[in-house]
């Protein structure tokens, strides 16, 4: 007679058949039963986090990086509302994760009887951030409830699935599950299909390659630069997707798809592809971008196809199955190699980067630190603050794909758990946060948890005592006038050492030379806090997204 096991069991049965072997939570009253799994089972490691925001932080940056699904365990009512601005930027972010969450007891569900944790309809607000949510209604569906969530989160285009268990079902002694799930697929168009893309290809003389985190999580980088190299085009990467393609390479121009510059070589390619890019708003000037009218779109998403700019043919499929047949088809053809285009394209490759190191006055020495003293494969983490959205997320060059992360969906706060995330993933690389005085106190208290899981990541904390953003932005649209962006600063280097990392303040860029070099190379967690009023003004002052002055003020 088959053995029955716990519908909590039976969760981790279905995490590890797909290799899951990390789970980031925060355990409650409503989620003990899977706790209790966990134990029993063995063979996870379970990471603690301090708030049910961050916990799914960790689980996205765990699975951008890693490239395996993240999962995120939190509980009901407060605790799944904790969760749900993090899986918004799970959702923007594109990765694959499963969030589970407890919920009321079944009998108690949408009565509105003030059951402990009762919420509204939890499962309504999970739905509207989520990629999709279920709820498990019967103890005997849990199996094939969780193999739907686990398929439809890993399916392209990836993204969060909840799965909302009530308390009474997660103890449940069910039959193990004799379904056996099986991946659809994949469709590779036939030759003839492609052979359109290839003569538009064969007959461009100045090409654009465009790609996103779409290339990214396909894991096809070594194709883009095949791509790139067969048809000496161009390089523009979303910022999700820089380190497709190596930034030293002078046809890589890189995340500056709003700098005027590039805005007009765009407008005078005559064929852009565009490989796994959603074209957000904030990359693209707010689709102000003139985009050449042969578009050749890659996309595991058929919906990106003629979504924010006219494609005149979509291939819709993964890249890392598209570009090799195309690659192929490409060589025998043995496209001539456009060397006066090469020159121009490493002439602007130079000119974008001086363009924004003309900007920066004293803080160039900062950058030069950075880049001389941080690994070439260490993982670049980037909270919303102005040096990161400056020039921190397009002069530290990266080199290869995996090794960049940001919060896409542009909150603030998430810096300090994705760089944990990350650094659980990848726990033999250097992983390095830029974040500010104001989004670091978001979640300040993750600086325990990152103690706790020993995780050596070196936060650089540019400390303005403000939301250093919105003050310019005021500043700049509004007479000077600041109002609710300045913030009293605590004393960070002794809130760090209190939560056993190593700190110090400098005030120079001589000072911050010599204390990131020896936080670098201690292998301990550390913060070096900068001290932003003393290093000085950028010699041009970031204000805002183009577009601001006609959105601030009255109109």
């Amino acid at each position: 007679m088959t053995q029955k096991i716990t519908v909590a069991d039976d969760l981790l049965k279905e995490l590890e058949r797909i290799g899951v072997d990390t789970v980031f939570g925060i355990i409650s009253i409503h989620n003990i039963p899977f706790y209790d799994s966990l134990q029993r089972h063995g063979g996870f490691r379970l990471v603690t986090g301090r708030h049910e925001g961050a916990v799914v932080n960790m689980a996205d940056a765990y699975s951008r990086i890693s490239g395996k699904l993240g999962v995120a365990l939190t509980s009901t009512g407060t605790g799944a509302g904790n969760a749900a601005g993090a899986i918004i930027e799970s959702w923007n972010g594109g990765a694959p994760l499963l969030h589970i969450t407890g919920t009321v007891a079944s009998s108690y569900i949408g009565t509105g009887r003030g059951y402990i944790h009762d919420c509204k309809d939890q499962l309504g607000m999970l739905k509207s951030v989520s990629k999709e949510a279920y709820r498990v209604r019967r103890s005997e569906e849990a199996p094939t409830t969780f193999q739907r969530a686990i398929a439809e989160a890993l399916n392209p285009p990836a993204g969060p699935v909840s799965v909302e268990v009530p308390i009474d079902f997660q103890a449940s002694l069910i039959n193990p599950s004799t379904v056996v799930p099986s991946a659809p697929a994949p469709v590779v168009p036939p030759d003839s299909e492609l052979t359109s893309a290839v003569e538009k290809m064969l007959r461009a003389k100045r090409p654009v390659i465009w790609a996103g985190s779409g290339a990214m999580f396909s894991d096809s980088s070594a194709e883009v630069i095949q791509l790139m190299e067969a048809l000496d085009a161009a390089v523009i990467t979303t910022q999700s997707g820089r380190g497709i393609v190596p930034e030293t390479d002078s046809r890589c121009l890189g995340h500056f798809a709003t700098f005027p510059a590039l805005q007009d070589f765009v407008a005078k390619a005559d064929l852009l592809i565009s490989i796994g890019v959603r074209f957000r708003g904030n990359e693209t000037s707010n689709w102000s971008i003139k985009t050449p009218s042969e578009h050749i779109g890659i996309d595991a998403d058929p919906s990106a196809i003629n979504r924010n700019f006219p494609h005149s043919l979509g291939i819709v499929g993964d890249a890392k199955r598209i570009l090799p047949p195309l690659l192929r088809l490409l060589r025998a053809k043995d496209p001539r190699p456009k060397l006066d285009y090469r020159e121009e394209v490493a002439g602007l490759h130079r000119a974008l980067r001086k363009e924004v190191r003309d900007t920066m006055g004293p803080w160039e020495g900062i950058l030069d630190a950075i880049q001389e003293f941080m690994p070439e494969d260490a993982i670049l983490v980037r909270d919303v603050t102005v040096p990161a959205t400056t020039w921190g997320s397009r002069l530290i060059t990266r080199r290869s794909p995996r090794t960049t992360l940001h919060a896409s969906a542009g909150g603030i706060g998430q810096g300090l758990p994705m760089a944990i995330g990350a650094q659980i993933a990848a726990p033999s690389k250097k992983v390095v946060l830029l974040a500010g005085d104001g989004g670091l106190l978001v979640n300040i208290g993750e600086l325990a948890a990152a103690r706790q899981e020993n995780t050596p990541i070196v936060t650089i904390l540019f400390d303005d005592a403000g939301y250093g953003v919105l003050r310019n932005i005021q500043n700049a649209h509004y007479e000077g006038k600041t109002i609710g962006v300045d913030l009293q600063s605590p004393d960070f280097v002794a809130v760090a050492r209190a939560f056993g990392f190593g700190s110090e303040r400098v005030r120079s860029v001589p000072e911050f030379r010599n204390t990131f070099a020896r936080a670098v190379k201690s292998g301990e967690p550390w913060m070096v806090v900068v001290d932003s009023n003393s290093i000085g003004p950028m010699k041009k002052i970031f204000a805002g997204p183009d577009g601001g002055a006609a959105l601030y003020k009255p109109h």
